[in-house]
């Protein structure tokens, strides 16, 4: 198959989902933004208290885990429970220094 028939082949392809994806992406588009609302909720739940919350607004790639846990004055341990559990929710990125998926209010 030359360089020519496999390009041919995908527009065509393309031009053939196209239909489709248009028809699906306002459910598409309401679905993600349900799911974004039911993190933020999930989100705004575990950082309820004011200790957390503090930690939570310290995330912003600029501070690592160490930091922000002393800059908010929670203990080290209930910092990576937080973490973690920002984590496995993907509210957050785990890097070096950790940033966040999503903004609450």
């Amino acid at each position: 198959m030359t360089e020519d028939t496999t390009e041919g082949l995908l527009r065509q392809i393309r031009d053939l989902l196209m239909p489709i994806s248009e028809h699906y992406r306002p459910a598409y588009e309401e679905s993600e933004a349900n799911d974004r609302k039911k993190l933020e909720e999930t989100v705004a739940g575990i950082v309820s208290s004011p200790k957390r919350r503090r930690a939570w607004d310290l995330i912003d790639g600029t501070r690592t885990q160490r930091q922000i846990s002393q800059q908010s004055t929670l203990d080290e341990g209930s910092t990576s429970r937080l973490f973690k559990a920002l984590r496995e929710i993907g509210a957050i990125v785990d890097t070096p220094n950790p940033t966040k998926q999503v903004e609450i209010d």
